[in-house]
C-alpha cells in the first residue's frame, strides 16, 4: 500500500515536472497567416477610414497627438486585429488626415468571459494607451482581473506587450 503511494506520488510529480518544463506551444499555421496578415499594414499610408473586406470595425480614436488607435474584429471568428497609426499631415476642410500604420496586433477570440478592449489604464496614468484581455462585472466601471496587457508606446506608436500589474480596463457592457 505504501508502495502503491509512493509510486503514485512520484508519477504524479513525474508528470507536473515534464509539464512546468514543457516548450511553449507553436503557433499554428493560421496564427503565423494572422500574424504577418496584420504586420503587412506597417508602413501602408491611408487617408479617412481604413476599411478591411471581412473585419468589422470596431472603433477607435487618439491616443496621444499624433498617435491613433483602430480596432477590428473578424467577421468569420472573432479574430482582433488592433492597428496603431501616426498622422502624418493633419486634416484641413476639404482633404481628411493622412495616417501612417505603425504597428498592428492580432489577438485570437477571448474565451471563458474574457474581453478584449483597448480602453485600458496603468497605475496612475489616466491616458488610454493600454490594451488588455480583461474580465469583470458588469455593474463595475473599471476591470482589475486583466489575463494580457499591451501598452502603446507613444514616441513610436508601437504595441508591446506589457506586466498585467496595475492595468484596469473599462468594463465592456453589452
Amino acid at each position: 500500500m505504501l508502495t502503491r503511494s509512493l509510486t503514485a506520488a512520484l508519477m504524479a510529480l513525474a508528470v507536473m515536472t515534464v509539464g512546468a518544463g514543457a516548450e511553449p506551444k507553436a503557433p499554428t499555421e493560421e496564427e503565423n497567416t494572422d500574424v504577418l496578415f496584420a504586420k503587412s499594414f506597417v508602413g501602408t499610408f491611408y487617408q479617412g477610414d481604413l476599411e478591411l473586406d471581412g473585419w468589422a470595425d470596431l472603433g477607435g480614436g487618439l491616443v496621444a497627438p499624433p498617435i491613433f488607435i483602430r480596432q477590428y474584429q473578424r467577421e468569420t471568428d472573432g479574430t482582433i486585429l488592433v492597428l496603431t497609426s501616426r498622422e502624418i499631415t493633419k486634416a484641413t476642410k476639404e482633404v481628411p488626415a493622412r495616417l501612417e500604420v505603425t504597428d498592428a496586433l492580432i489577438v485570437p477570440p477571448p474565451e471563458g468571459g474574457v474581453e478584449f478592449t483597448i480602453s485600458c489604464v496603468k497605475g496612475k496614468d489616466e491616458m488610454l494607451r493600454f490594451l488588455g484581455l480583461a474580465k469583470g462585472r458588469e455593474d463595475r466601471e473599471w476591470w482589475t482581473d486583466v489575463r494580457r496587457a499591451w501598452e502603446i508606446v507613444l514616441e513610436t506608436g508601437t504595441i508591446q506587450p506589457t506586466k498585467t500589474k496595475g492595468v484596469r480596463c473599462q468594463a465592456i457592457s453589452d
